[in-house]
């Protein structure tokens, strides 16, 4: 008798165990926040500035990124590759007020580099055609998920 107790606990606490480890938050989306704060590069001579704010969605691979400036008018904008590659380009009438969010779809090799900060943010102006203002995407946090790393 105490033998089939003690099997019935046993049996109860792997049940348990097991039940724990399978939970709903590995369905759960895993978001990653970023954030960029946009000054002139060098051998750029303005007073304007700006932020951005990036969330990605790793499980969807979805973002949307709200931009903030002042002291510049944009004639167009884009997300970067750290080689100067245009990577998620901005329409132009999206840029023409501020703020503005743009959304969209990504892919696995952009998430793997975002995730590695190799992303930046840069305002164009008729004065600055290569940037008035630029910042890189840093990865601020982490939320959601119960362990899908995904690999990234």
């Amino acid at each position: 008798m105490k033998a089939l107790i003690k099997f019935s606990a046993f049996l109860f606490l792997l049940f348990i165990g097991t039940s724990c480890s399978n939970s709903d938050d590995n369905n759960s989306p895993v978001m990653v926040t970023f954030s960029a704060a946009l000054t002139p590069p060098t051998g750029v001579t303005s007073t304007a500035s700006g932020t951005a704010a990036l969330t990605l969605n790793k499980t969807a691979k979805t973002f949307e990124i709200k931009v903030t400036y002042s002291g510049l008018t944009p004639t167009h904008g884009h997300i970067h590759a750290a080689d100067g590659a245009i990577v998620i380009p901005f329409s132009d009438e999206s840029v023409a007020t501020s703020p503005f969010t743009v959304s969209g779809s990504v892919t696995d090799a952009q998430i793997t580099e975002l995730m590695a900060n190799h992303y930046y943010v840069n305002l164009h102006t008729t004065a600055y055609p290569n940037g008035e203002i630029s910042g890189t995407l840093m990865k601020t946090g982490t939320s959601g998920g119960g362990g899908g790393g995904g690999g990234y």
